[in-house]
């Protein structure tokens, strides 16, 4: 079997209703396909309106890589002329916006080597824990590449200008908890898998409407693609005042216990 036939991209729900999604292409140290890329838009979308899913936790195949970028051994066939240039940036485009898009919390577990497309797909996930030896880089300086506007935009919301100017500009490497010092990542752990797992059993236990809202609130302020109105966050906000989750929070307070929210 031929490295790409054995790429891929799964997924498996728990009783929890955390979705771990595990993008793997090991010959390549997890590099993302067409395939891949088209696999994790559809996949995305299915989970986000998947109402079994409370938490998304986004990992790589082993331990060695999250994603290590495109697959470039596909570039001379899959990207040589402009109209095929432009099809795959628009899949690459499609799978970053919809981890974004998700309804669903969505976590970056991220281990060892997080480069290029990589990056991409972690910044557009809403938190992000690396390991210790985690690596990053865009390099796409070195290799003579364009990148869009969109991805320096999704770099720009969490590294502001000053940081996405070095990361971009400069190619280099940021290693271990460097990456946490200037904002790639929320927290650098020993056991990354373990710890985001945590966290999203945590995020699984609360309310899911409110989670949305949260959501939906903060892909307006950052005019993502399509990001929802003001009115459209209102009217989620509202829903979770007028839900059942809401009198169960009040309950469970007031009778000192946690709730069970069912996202109604």
């Amino acid at each position: 079997m031929g490295l790409c036939e054995m790429a891929a991209v799964t997924s498996h729900t728990d009783t929890n209703g955390i979705a771990t999604v595990t993008l793997s292409n090991p010959g390549r140290m997890n590099a993302m396909t067409l395939g891949m890329w088209q696999s994790l838009a559809a996949l995305m979308d299915t989970l986000s309106g998947d109402e079994s899913v409370r938490v998304v936790v986004l990992r790589g195949d082993g331990n060695a890589a999250f994603v290590s970028g495109a697959d470039i051994s596909e570039f001379d066939s899959l990207r040589s002329t402009p109209e095929a240039v432009a099809y795959y940036d628009a899949c690459v485009e499609a799978a970053e916006s919809a981890v974004g898009a998700c309804r669903k919390p969505v976590i970056a577990a991220i281990s060892g080597v997080c480069y290029g497309g990589g990056v991409g797909i972690a910044v557009s996930c809403d938190l992000r824990y690396a390991s210790l030896d985690c690596r990053f880089a865009v390099p796409a300086g070195k290799l003579g590449l364009g990148y869009g506007l969109e991805d320096v935009t999704r770099l720009h919301r969490i590294l502001g200008g000053p940081g996405t100017a070095e990361l971009l500009l400069t190619a280099r490497v940021y290693r271990g908890t460097e990456a946490q010092s200037v904002g790639l990542v929320h927290a650098c752990v020993e056991d990354v898998f373990a710890h985001a797992y945590a966290q999203a059993q945590a995020i699984a236990k609360l309310a899911p409407l409110t989670l949305a809202s949260i959501k939906m609130a903060l892909q307006h302020i950052d005019a993502v693609p399509k990001a929802p109105s003001a009115e459209q966050v209102a009217q989620a906000v509202a829903r979770c005042f007028a839900s059942e989750d809401y009198a169960q929070g009040r309950l469970a307070f007031a009778q000192k216990r946690s709730p069970e929210f069912k996202g109604k």
